[in-house]
This record gives structure tokens, C-alpha cells and sequence, in this order.
């Protein structure tokens, strides 16, 4: 489960005077209040660009944490005219993508822990103590993190 690390505005700064390719999933980080996924992913596409960013595209997947889905998506004309990548996915996501583009990878957004979304829509993330399993809402441990739930654009 994940919530991202930053403001749109300091991400803003962080692409100021780069050609950035998004790159996102449509699983964990889009059920975490849409921080990712195609939609929020064109949505802050068409913010940077509003803003001054050179956007070359919006990449995405099923799940960004399986190497053949992100290789199936791999564009080398685009990507290599990249200066980063711009994740919207989990940590391990983000790795994935870093190991299949070879380009600098970006990730506004942190991984709290693994979790599940309850029947009503509540995302929760697990936190083992020694003693078990802990499960707590993600907006509470994201809150203590000092992390934003909800997408940048």
C-alpha cells in the first residue's frame, strides 16, 4: 500500500528543464487513491505540461512488479529520449522499471507495507510486530509518515 512523498509542487521543481516519460500500474497504486494509474497518470501528464514540463508520454501495465508486463511496454525511441522516468508505482515497481528502462527512475511515492482494500473500500496495511500482525488504516499510517493520500493532479 502506498501514499506519495511530496507536494505537486516539489515535484514540479524536482522535472523543471527535463524530458520526462510517465511511467505507472493500474493495481496497488491505483486502489491507493488513484496516486497511480492510467488516469491519474494523464491527469498529472496534462498538469506538467500545463506547467512547463516536457512530457514525451504516459507508459503503464497491469502491475509494474512483473518484468515481462513492463519489457512488453518498453518504447526505445521514447524512453531514450528521456532524462527520468517518472513512477507512479510501489517501490518495487519503480525497481523494475529502473532494471528493464536502464534510465534514471523517479518515485514520488512510498511504500507504507502490504495491505488489502475491505468490502467497504477501506485500505488497510499490515505491519508485523514480533507478536503478529497488526492492521491499521493506510490514511493513519501514512498520516504519521509524514505521506499524501491522494494523486497529484
Amino acid at each position: 500500500m502506498v501514499a506519495r512523498d511530496r507536494p505537486y509542487s516539489e515535484l514540479l521543481d524536482s522535472l523543471r528543464g527535463k524530458k520526462v516519460v510517465i511511467w505507472t500500474c493500474n493495481t496497488c497504486v491505483k486502489i491507493c487513491f488513484d496516486i497511480g494509474g492510467t488516469g491519474s497518470a494523464e491527469r498529472l501528464a496534462a498538469a506538467l505540461r500545463k506547467d512547463g514540463i516536457d512530457v514525451l508520454g504516459v507508459f503503464h501495465t497491469s502491475a509494474s512488479c512483473i518484468e515481462e508486463k513492463v519489457r512488453g511496454k518498453y518504447d526505445e525511441e521514447v524512453f531514450g529520449s528521456a532524462d527520468v522516468v517518472l513512477s507512479l508505482t510501489c517501490s518495487i515497481g519503480a525497481l523494475c522499471a529502473k532494471r528493464v528502462f536502464d534510465e534514471d527512475v523517479l518515485n514520488p511515492v512510498a511504500t507504507v507495507g502490504v495491505g488489502f482494500v475491505s468490502e467497504d473500500g477501506t485500505i488497510f496495511v499490515c505491519v508485523e510486530n514480533g507478536k503478529g500482525i497488526t492492521v491499521r488504516k493506510l490514511t493513519e499510517a501514512a498520516e504519521e509518515k509524514g505521506l499524501l493520500c491522494s494523486p497529484y493532479a
